[in-house]
């Protein structure tokens, strides 16, 4: 039975993508980042192209890790929206000690701004472990 261009394309797609996304976790194995979680999640997505493009169905190991990948999806994203959320609270004090530090001139500002920066990425990371 001939396979739908469409879920072609898509297969296709989803291929391509997985394979970005296996390569540029090689160097996140070596440099801070999840480079194992990219690798295996890019191997996953470009197994679910393959099928998509090919037609064939998905055996019920496939079915497994399909299923436990979107529910590793499904948590990185409430994870991505509660460090949002913290963001937009922490706004308008950072706002405010940029805005202070302007009063101090440019390099005043910048260095506020650096270390709020900085601030924000030790909360993410924070928030992401626990």
């Amino acid at each position: 039975m001939p396979v739908p261009m469409g879920r072609r394309v898509v297969g296709a797609a989803q291929m391509s993508a997985g394979a970005a996304l296996a390569i540029a976790g090689i160097p996140l194995c070596v440099l801070p980042g999840p480079g194992i979680a990219a690798i295996a999640g890019g191997a996953a997505l470009a197994s679910k192209g393959q099928r998509n493009f090919s037609g064939r169905a998905a055996t019920r190991l496939e079915e497994r890790l399909d299923s436990t990948a979107e529910k590793m999806a499904a948590a990185a994203k409430e994870q991505t929206v509660k460090a949002a959320r913290a963001a937009a609270r922490k706004a308008p004090e950072a706002a405010h000690a940029v805005a202070a530090a302007a009063g101090r001139g440019l390099a005043g500002a910048a260095k506020a701004g650096g270390s709020l920066a900085a601030s924000a990425v030790r909360a993410a990371r924070m928030r992401a472990r626990g």
